[in-house]
């Protein structure tokens, strides 16, 4: 699976007009192979923006950004072929199913990766799994589908290119819980099966609290914060300071400290916490 590495990147929307916007400035980061990443900032930050350098749907303004050590925006075959290994699934991506039924719509990526037709078959419905996309659906009209299953097909979409890299912008936006827990166990299943890095863009901080194992926050453009969970999650004051928040688990755990109950800084998830409570006491485990 790819390392991704951001090499002094900058992006300024408009440049040299009354519109210009610098989105990134002068961002580092690097992303081991198989790390579940998410991505959290305001309304603003820079995430969107970044997330499409990942896969060159937009170039650096300056700076790089490497696949493997190579850069993406070497030549018109290199980007060609990263948006293959790099999956991009945009916020809300049922707008853009298009195809007469769900296996060709599935089948549109597989289908451009000069694959036989067996082997497009087998991605097909190898995405769909991982989405969790019946094969009774096959058949049907996309656009008919409900809310959930259209997201689903979206990603199985993705999924079916087999990305060594999955890049997902809010997936879980506009979902009921059952939708949400749905498509989070969908990706985490497909992290743990494939090993293949995962780049979440979450508002959610529960979310982010329970399923990545390392945060960037982003602010105007730059990276604020940068750690495990739990090393971001105990600046919870700049946190606030940039517009963010902290999971309600570590917010009723400062909480219960300042009134006096002794628990562990580390609490960021509901699990944690209520352990934490039970520790030492004869009751069923959380």
């Amino acid at each position: 699976m790819p390392e991704i590495r951001l090499e002094g990147l900058r992006h300024v929307y408009s440049p040299g007009t009354p519109f210009e916007k610098i989105a990134l400035e002068r961002v580092d980061l690097t992303i081991p192979a198989g790390q579940y990443v998410a991505l959290l900032g305001h309304t603003g930050s820079g995430k969107s923006t970044l997330i499409q350098h990942l896969n060159g749907l937009l170039a650096p303004t300056e700076g790089r950004v490497l696949l493997d050590g190579e850069d993406i925006n070497r030549s018109k075959e290199s980007l060609h072929a990263v948006r293959f290994r790099v999956g991009l699934v945009f916020q809300y991506p049922e707008y853009q199913l298009f195809e007469e039924t769900v296996y060709k719509d599935i089948a549109f990526g597989p289908g451009n990766m000069r694959l036989s037709q067996e082997q497009v078959d087998e991605h097909v419905r190898r995405g769909a799994r991982f989405a969790g996309v019946g094969e009774e659906l096959f058949d049907q009209n996309p656009l008919e589908l409900s809310g959930g299953q259209k997201r689903r097909v979206a990603i199985a979409g993705v999924l079916a290119m087999d990305p060594g890299v999955l890049v997902l912008d809010e997936p879980t936006a506009g979902l009921d819980p059952a939708g949400v827990r749905s498509v989070l166990k969908n990706i985490a299943d497909y992290h743990a099966s494939t090993g293949s890095t995962i780049v979440l863009v979450t508002h959610d901080m529960n979310i982010a609290a329970r399923e990545a194992d390392r945060l960037v926050v982003l602010d105007k453009g730059t990276v604020a914060l940068d750690g495990t969970p739990e090393a971001v999650f105990a600046h919870s004051e700049e946190l606030r300071r940039i517009g963010l928040d902290i999971p309600g688990a570590a917010a009723l755990a400062q909480e219960l400290r300042a009134r006096g109950i002794d628990l562990p800084p580390s609490i960021y998830t509901p699990r944690q916490l209520c352990e934490a409570l039970l520790r030492g006491r004869e009751v069923p485990v959380c």
